[in-house]
């Protein structure tokens, strides 16, 4: 059942108590209720409801993920707060950090303006005024007008044998203030002074590979306005008090004065130095470091054991390169932004690139059960149709299919996957029960291969087929199927699995392109093989209805492990078990085979791994191995009937049924990824 708009969206601010982010962590400290469950998986979830106080929406964006509500911070609407040095009394959800007034206009800190040739820069109460220092690191630049300071600019986009791209940055690591960027093809290099902190020198701090140091412990703004006066503010510069409109020196290169509570300093931009470590401290009466004499330069570097020639240069990893200058190995590094990736996207380092990126996810299918399926998109619902279905099919180009057969069981109602079949181009690999694998109808012995085409392993008690094309299969021989494509399929593919378009909601298109809300014509639609394929007249399933109460009971309690048991808890934060559970409910009403409750179960795990939450001994807890609890077959030997006699040979007369070749109950599958 779904919860109401308001409860939702009150339930789903719980979740900032997850992030470790300062923003989120302040305001979920007065936020309480419980995290709330979701079902359109991907989807934005609003905040906006006539009963809250205000409209929380401008701060966090809410979207559901693993079957719960995950909240995140609006950045943009709130401003970034992780460098804050002076955070100023809240105004609503947001912390706001201490802005900056210059010529009348009010500036959010870590904003920047141009003025007349020269850089502002506002950083919590103080305005920074400086000039960058232009670089150049080729002999002949083009003197034109240019947007990044109007510095002259080189026609080669390259610096110490590294090349720009378009609108990156690059550093050096002998001046890490010097950034070059290439624009239109130009590349043009400037340094800038670093903004002038409102902390002492005591608590500042300077990141590795970062020019400018920061404040590593924000205060509250001492001064507030008292109601009613209109007096002007003094500025506190570290432990420093300076009284409106006058000057001090903060350090020999920068000359401030005080302005109404914000700081205006001018501070010197420094030459850019390529000495390195060997910078001299600065003279006395001077601001800027400076290089030592060079008494005589060499014709080569030596860098570790390798000698390299005046000029030339050499590649130490995908972001950095070097060039010998004068005996002095001169080296710079492409700097890589800081990205967020949007839900249906993960950060991933590619071969050979610098910078990672966001990359769409593989798309995951998993059928288990009597039998339920997850589609690529998180769509999550349960078919009990015994015949033959298109699974996966690429419906734009044609390269594979996938179909299934499920099995009635020899029941009315209940069915099973019995094997799967992928075809690639002429090529048919079919997997049936106990792990029987057949390639274009001859029975293989595994490992094998199918040069170009797929290979074909076992592993940990499952068949896992991984085809050149980008498609993996996962089998377990007993009715547990989960397909990976690649996303290189995204919004090409149709079927059972859904569309694989970041999009839940539009999963349960027919074949004909009809979007529907009925699981049973859904699935209907992708019959493949005609009647003969079919093991049972179909009729609609009527659900755990024909569970009568006293097997009821016990199943309840069979599958509210998922709830209440410490081997899931961990996994329970993260991946909602609420349509597990109610699988787990479904098959092990009515289910006619061993221990059926424990797909459910197996399935979850795989989620609970891929998100890093892997249960422990689940198979024990959820007594899919071992011997089974005493109150299951309590009130007689064979069932949950009260006659001894009972020809009830469910899932849950465990003891009654014969075991399996093992001991043991087959592992969870393996993570492919």
């Amino acid at each position: 059942m779904r919860r109401p708009p308001t409860e939702l969206a009150v339930a789903c601010l719980v979740l900032l108590a997850f992030i470790t982010d300062p923003v989120l962590a302040d305001v979920a400290s007065f936020i309480k209720g419980d995290r709330a469950p979701c079902s359109n998986e991907g989807e934005v979830v609003r905040l906006q409801d006539s009963k809250f106080k205000q409209d929380w929406s401008s701060c966090f964006r809410c979207i559901c993920k693993n079957g719960f509500v995950e909240c995140r911070k609006g950045a943009e609407e709130c401003g970034l707060m992780e460098d804050c040095a002076v955070v100023m009394p809240r105004e609503g959800c947001c912390a706001r950090c201490k802005g900056c007034w210059y010529n009348g206009t009010e500036h959010a800190s870590h904003t920047e303006w141009n003025d007349e040739g020269k850089l502002l820069r506002c950083e919590a109460g103080v305005v920074t005024i400086s000039r960058p220092e232009c670089y150049l690191p080729c002999d002949s630049p083009k003197h034109q007008r240019h947007n990044h300071y109007n510095c002259p600019v080189c026609e080669e986009c390259i610096i110490n044998g590294q090349p720009v791209w378009e609108g990156r940055d690059v550093r050096i690591s002998e001046e890490p203030c010097l950034s070059c960027r290439c624009v239109r093809g130009a590349l043009s290099c400037t340094k800038r002074a670093c903004p002038v902190l409102p902390c002492a020198v005591s608590q500042q701090y300077t990141p590795p590979g970062e020019c400018c140091p920061r404040c590593s412990h924000p205060t509250a703004d001492k001064i507030l306005p008292i109601s009613g006066y209109s007096l002007p503010k003094p500025c506190i510069i570290g432990k420093e008090f300076h009284a409106h409109q006058s000057p001090f020196r903060v350090d020999p290169c920068t000359d401030c004065t005080c302005m109404n509570g914000t700081a205006v300093c001018t501070r010197h931009t420094c030459p850019v130095l390529t000495c390195g470590a060997r910078a001299l401290p600065p003279p006395p009466g001077k601001c800027c470091p400076e290089c030592p004499q060079i008494e005589e330069a060499k014709a080569a570097c030596v860098v570790a054991g390798k000698t390299y020639q005046d000029g030339e240069t050499w590649q130490l990893d995908a972001c950095k390169s070097c060039e010998c200058h004068g005996g002095e190995p001169r080296c710079a590094m492409e700097r890589c932004k800081t990205l967020s990736c949007p839900p249906d996207q993960t950060l991933r380092q590619l071969p050979g690139q610098c910078c990672p990126k966001c990359v769409d996810i593989d798309g995951i299918c998993t059928v288990f059960g009597d039998p339920h399926y997850k589609t690529f998109d998180g769509k999550f619902y349960s078919f009990q149709g015994s015949c033959k279905y298109q699974l996966v099919s690429d419906c734009k180009n044609h390269t594979f299919s996938i179909r299934i057969s499920n099995d009635a069981r020899n029941t009315s109602h209940s069915s099973w996957t019995r094997t799967a079949t992928l075809r690639i181009g002429s090529t048919k690999i079919n997997m049936g029960k106990r792990m029987r694998i057949k390639v274009n109808g001859q029975r293989i012995t595994l490992p094998h291969s199918i040069n170009g085409v797929a290979d074909i392993s076992r592993s940990n008690g499952s068949v896992i087929l991984k085809a050149e094309i980008g498609v993996q299969m996962l089998w377990d021989g007993d009715g547990f199927l989960e397909v990976t494509v690649s996303s290189s399929y995204k919004g090409k593919l149709c079927g059972l699995c859904g569309n694989f378009n970041s999009v839940a909601r539009d999963d349960m298109r027919t074949r004909d392109g009809r979007l529907l809300n009925d699981t049973w014509r859904f699935g209907s639609s992708w019959r493949v093989g005609g009647h003969r394929a079919c093991t049972r007249r179909q009729e609609r399933p009527g659900g755990i209805s024909r569970c009568r109460q006293s097997k009821l009971t016990k199943v309840r309690r069979l599958c509210r492990v998922f709830d209440h048991h410490k081997a899931f808890a961990e996994c329970g934060a993260k991946v909602n078990p609420h349509n597990y559970k109610e699988a787990c409910l479904l098959d092990a009403c009515s289910c006619t085979g061993f221990r059926c409750h424990c797909a459910a179960f197996r399935a979850y795990a795989r989620e609970c791994a891929r998100v890093g939450a892997e249960p422990l001994n689940w198979v024990h807890a959820a007594w899919c191995e071992g011997p089974p609890p005493q109150w299951l077959n309590r009130g007689g030997r064979k069932g949950f009937g009260r006659a001894a006699k009972s020809k009830d040979t469910s899932l849950l007369n465990i003891g009654a049924l014969p075991k399996r070749n093992t001991s043991r109950s087959r592992p969870p599958p393996p993570i492919l990824h």
